[in-house]
């Protein structure tokens, strides 16, 4: 092999025995300074540490945090760190990180939320929710100014949702693939409860979503249910409430 190889190999090891010993407190106070995320009970290293609490924005709170870089990954233009934390006293677990050429991925996240929480983190009004969420994304991918794509589901098991009645939707099931035009889309479907849904979301070209769902009435709905269907859903003539929406991600504040 060449003397050149065994420099660039030397220079390369001398990066990843630095990077391994960084204290992780210095790169803390920076990130506390300089973004919405702070971090307290820090210990270890850049390489490989855990925190206590990590605020996100004053609106979720991480706690018993532990991460470690995968330095391999650096092999295929990537960033990536394992992620196994805590929120709400639900476990988290994930990779996140980014390739060289500016793209974010998350892969392998298994996560429980309670809906309550899920609904507080997305400021939905108006509404009451219970139940338990699980996530299990294979992948996410996404660029600063465009759309995400991700595979994976999405599992609200003891669904009820309470406007002016509760109603109970059993489990629902959310499918994470890719439209036609490569872009995220969701089937979501559920089993059980006083409410059958079937229908699909889908983003568009020039950061728009579509969706369309079917509702219809079980047996064990009652009068008061079927009524607020009528609110915010057109009922067909085979009974079913047919739920259209379209419009820009900007609207409703997601981008």
């Amino acid at each position: 092999m060449s003397k050149k190889y065994y420099i660039l190999t030397a220079i390369f090891s001398y990066l990843i025995l630095l990077f391994a010993t960084i204290p992780a407190k210095p790169i803390v106070n920076i990130i506390n300074d300089n973004s919405a995320i702070t971090l307290h009970g820090v210990s270890g290293t850049l390489w490989s540490g855990n925190a206590y609490i990590i605020n996100i924005n004053n609106k979720a709170q991480l706690k018993d945090t532990e991460w470690s870089f995968k330095p391999w990954k650096l092999l295929l233009g990537e960033i990536a760190i394992d992620i196994d934390t805590q929120y709400s006293n639900h476990d988290i677990k994930t990779e996140l990180g980014t390739s060289f050429l500016g793209t974010y991925f998350i892969n392998g996240l298994i996560a429980q939320i309670s809906a309550d929480d899920a609904a507080q983190l997305a400021n939905i009004p108006l509404v009451q929710v219970s139940g338990l969420i699980s996530l299990d994304i294979e992948n996410a991918r996404w660029k600063r100014g465009e759309l995400p794509t991700a595979i994976g589901s999405i599992d609200w098991k003891n669904a009820v949702v309470t406007v002016a009645d509760s109603a109970s939707l059993g489990n629902v099931k959310i499918l994470l693939g890719e439209s036609e035009q490569q872009l995220l889309s969701a089937d979501i479907k559920n089993q059980g409860g006083d409410i059958k849904i079937s229908g699909t979301a889908e983003l568009a070209p020039k950061a728009n979503y579509i969706v369309s769902i079917k509702l219809s009435p079980t047996a064990s709905a009652n009068n008061s249910i079927k009524q607020s269907l009528g609110l915010f859903a057109e009922k067909q003539n085979n009974g079913e409430y047919l739920f259209k929406d379209s419009g820009s991600l900007s609207q409703i504040g997601l981008i």
